[in-house]
C-alpha cells in the first residue's frame, strides 16, 4: 500500500470506535481530530471499558516537535464526609472471583471531558461540532454492541444493575443489553451537543457540575463543585529513555507503567534473548518481570509524587545493581481501552482511557457513568482512602512512542491493569527485536509474572517447561483479555489491533 495513498491508521478498542476516528481523517481532519472523535464516541462502543467521567493519558508525536503528553487522569477528591457509600461486590470471571469496590464515594474527580477540549483546543483542525457527529449518531439513532463488549458488559452485571440510573440507561426488559439490544443513549446524544456548543466548562463549572455536587450529596460522594473547578489537564514532557538503537517516549510520573516498562527493557537491553518463544527467552522475560517488581516496590509506589524519580533511569549504579541482581536469578481484568491513530500530516497520537469498572451512578441528564477509581485495588495500595487528597491518582496507564534517527517506528499502548507493563513490553520486543509486524507482535503469545505467579497463554508452556520448580504457572487455554489489549500503529502506516478484547485496526484511504 503506498503511503501517499493513505489518510492514516487508526486502532481502537470496537470497530464502532474506529469508524468514529475513520470519519474524521476521511474529512480531512488530523489524527487529533480522529482521537477526539474516537474518545467520544467509545463509551457507547465500549461501556464498560471507558468513559468521560473516567481519567485518561494521550502522547502526541508531531513532525520535527518534542513528543508531549496530556495528562487528564483522575484526582483524588477530600474525603470530606466520615461514611461515603462504599461497599464491595464480586464479579464471577468463571476462573475466579474477584471483588470490587463501587458506590457513589468510590469516584476520583474525572478528567476525560476536560482532556478532550484542551486536545480539541490545542490541536484540532475540525470544528467541534463536526467531531461530535458520530457519537451522537450513535447515542440518538443507537448501536449494537459487538458480541466482546456485550460480553464485557455482562461480566458486570451487579454494577450496572446496582442504581436506578444506570438501569435506565443498560438495562432493557429485566436484562442487561447485550448484543441483540439497538442500544441507545440519547442523554449522552443531548450533553454531545452542549459540549459542543459550551465546552468542557459546563462539566467543570456549569450546570453539570452542580448536577454531579447535587448527586454526591444524597449519595455518599466524594465530588463537589470546589474541586471540579479546580481540575485541570496536565501537559509534560514524556519519560525518555534509550533503547538499543531507539528512543522511547512514554508515561511519566505518577503514572508508573511507563517508569517500570523502560527498567524491564533496560534490564533486558544487553542480554542475549536466544530465539523466537525459547525457553531461553522466557526465562529471561519472566526474570526481568520479577525483578522489575521488587523495584517498584522500593524505588516507584511510595515515590510517585516526587519531582526527581523520573531521573532513577540515569542512575547507572542502581541499574547495574538490579542487573546484578537478574543475572544471578537466571540458573486476571482491567477495565481500560486504547486508541493509537497515525495521520498522513506525521502526527501521531496514543491515548490510553478508563472508568474503572464505573461506580453504579449516571450523572443527571448526560448519560455518563462515574467511574471507581478509589475503589480500585491496584491503584491505592495504601488502602482505601489512603491517598491525599488533591493528587493525580497513580496509573499503569502508558501511551508510548518508539523512534529511530528521529523517525516515528511504533505507536503504541495498552489496556489491562497491572498486565499494560508485561503487554507494552512484549510487544515492543516482538517489534523491535525480533523483527515481527506490528499485528504479529500484538498477537504473539504473552506471559505476565506477579507475586510469584507466572500467567501463560498457549502454545508457551512448551518454552516454561521446569518454571513450576520455581514458581506457581498458571496456563490459560486461549489468548485472553486478562493479558491487556494493545492498539498499535507504525510511522509506516501499518496498525494492529488486539482481538483479546475484540479491537479493530481501520487503514484509511483517500476516495474510499
Amino acid at each position: 500500500m503506498k503511503k501517499n495513498n493513505t489518510l492514516g491508521v487508526v486502532s481502537a478498542g470496537d470497530l464502532n470506535t474506529a469508524k468514529a476516528g475513520e470519519e474524521m481523517l476521511k474529512l480531512g481532519g488530523n489524527a487529533y481530530d480522529a482521537m477526539c472523535a474516537c474518545l467520544l464516541a467509545s463509551p457507547l462502543c465500549e461501556p464498560i471499558l471507558t468513559s468521560l467521567g473516567g481519567g485518561g493519558f494521550m502522547l502526541s508525536t508531531q513532525k520535527d516537535k518534542e513528543p508531549i503528553v496530556y495528562d487528564f487522569f483522575v484526582d483524588v477528591p477530600p474525603k470530606n464526609i466520615d461514611n461515603p457509600e462504599f461497599y464491595p461486590i464480586n464479579v464471577d470471571f468463571g476462573t475466579t472471583v474477584q471483588e470490587f469496590h463501587i458506590g457513589c464515594g468510590a469516584s476520583a474527580v474525572p478528567g476525560v471531558a476536560k482532556g478532550i477540549w484542551q486536545i480539541y483546543e490545542d490541536l484540532c483542525s475540525l470544528p467541534m461540532e463536526t467531531i461530535i457527529q458520530p457519537a451522537y449518531r450513535y447515542a440518538t439513532n443507537g448501536i449494537y454492541l459487538s458480541k466482546t463488549q456485550a460480553d464485557f458488559l455482562k461480566l458486570l452485571t451487579p454494577i450496572y444493575f446496582s442504581t436506578k440510573s444506570s438501569r435506565d440507561i443498560y438495562v432493557k426488559d429485566g436484562r442487561l443489553i447485550d448484543e441483540t439490544h439497538l442500544f441507545k443513549n440519547e442523554a449522552y446524544g443531548s450533553f454531545l451537543k452542549e459540549f459542543a456548543k459550551n465546552g468542557s466548562d459546563i462539566f467543570y463549572k456549569g450546570d453539570i457540575a452542580s448536577s454531579i455536587d447535587k448527586l454526591c450529596k444524597e449519595h455518599g460522594g466524594l465530588l463537589d463543585k470546589k474541586v471540579l473547578e479546580d481540575y485541570q489537564v496536565i501537559k509534560k514532557a514524556p519519560l525518555k529513555f534509550r533503547y538499543k538503537d531507539y528512543d522511547i517516549f512514554t508515561n511519566p510520573p505518577p503514572s508508573s507503567g511507563g517508569i517500570l516498562t523502560a527498567f524491564s527493557l533496560l534490564l533486558l537491553e544487553n542480554e542475549d534473548l536466544g530465539q523466537h518463544r525459547s525457553q531461553e527467552y522466557f526465562e529471561k522475560l519472566i526474570v526481568a518481570q520479577k525483578i522489575t517488581g521488587d523495584f517498584r516496590k522500593k524505588y516507584i509506589d511510595e515515590f510517585l509524587h516526587t519531582n526527581n524519580l523520573r531521573d532513577i533511569l540515569k542512575n547507572d549504579r542502581l541499574l547495574d545493581a538490579f542487573r546484578d541482581k537478574f543475572k544471578k536469578k537466571i540458573n486476571r481484568f482491567g477495565n481500560t481501552t486504547h486508541v493509537s491513530i497515525v495521520d498522513s500530516f506525521g502526527n501521531g497520537a496514543s491515548t490510553t482511557t478508563t472508568n474503572g469498572e464505573a461506580c453504579g451512578y449516571i450523572i443527571p441528564q448526560t448519560g455518563i457513568m462515574l467511574n471507581n477509581m478509589l475503589g480500585e485495588e491496584d491503584l491505592n495500595p495504601h488502602g482505601f482512602f489512603g491517598w491525599d487528597s488533591g493528587i493525580r491518582l497513580p496509573s499503569m496507564m502508558a501511551p508510548t512512542a518508539v523512534l529511530q534517527d528521529e523517525k516515528l517506528l511504533l505507536l503504541l499502548g495498552s489496556a489491562g491493569s497491572n498486565r499494560i507493563r508485561s503487554a507494552m513490553l512484549q510487544t515492543i520486543i516482538n517489534y523491535t527485536h525480533f523483527k515481527m509486524g506490528v499485528q504479529e507482535a500484538i498477537d504473539e503469545p504473552r506471559v505476565h509474572y506477579e507475586n510469584g505467579t507466572i500467567f501463560t497463554e498457549p502454545p508457551l508452556h512448551v518454552s516454561l517447561k521446569g518454571v513450576n520448580d520455581t514458581y506457581e504457572l498458571k496456563q490459560f487455554d486461549s489468548l485472553n483479555m486478562f493479558f491487556g489489549g494493545v492498539q498499535a500503529v507504525s510511522g509506516n502506516f501499518d496498525g494492529g489491533a488486539d482481538s483479546r478484547r475484540g479491537a479493530c485496526v481501520l487503514k484509511v484511504l483517500k476516495n474510499s
